[in-house]
């Protein structure tokens, strides 16, 4: 009986060492594995939000490419408004209408002497 007890003793703790070690893989892989989701997760929001700042870069510059076009024509019309009305200008006035056309330009719309001629700018 005594020898009954010893062995039935020393089975039980290897059992409980056994099943304490495979408690422990068991925890070290579920902590891996949640780790590795919690990584992908943030590499798929990093992802995403890369893709989004790309996007937006991209609107951005065609925005701003443009804008500059529409900036460029204007100031080819205004200029060439400015080159009709000074052609058209009868002698001795083409001075009055090449300061005109030079305060419609948008770099002196706010210089006194434009102020003076045209009046405040929009």
């Amino acid at each position: 009986m005594t020898r009954i007890r010893a062995w039935l003793g020393k089975s039980i703790a290897a059992i409980v060492f056994v099943l304490g070690i495979i408690a422990l893989i068991t925890t070290v892989i579920s902590i891996r594995s949640c780790s590795t989701m919690q990584t992908a997760k943030t590499e798929v929001k990093l992802a995403t939000g890369q893709t989004d700042a790309a996007i937006n870069s991209g609107a951005d510059a065609v925005n701003t490419v443009g804008n500059a076009a529409a900036t460029a024509t204007e100031i080819h019309q205004t200029a060439k408004e400015g080159t009709d009305a000074i052609q058209a200008a009868p002698a001795g006035d083409s001075n009055d209408a090449a300061d005109r056309a030079a305060c419609r330009m948008r770099i002196y719309r706010h210089s006194t002497k434009c102020i003076t001629l045209l009046g405040p700018a929009p």
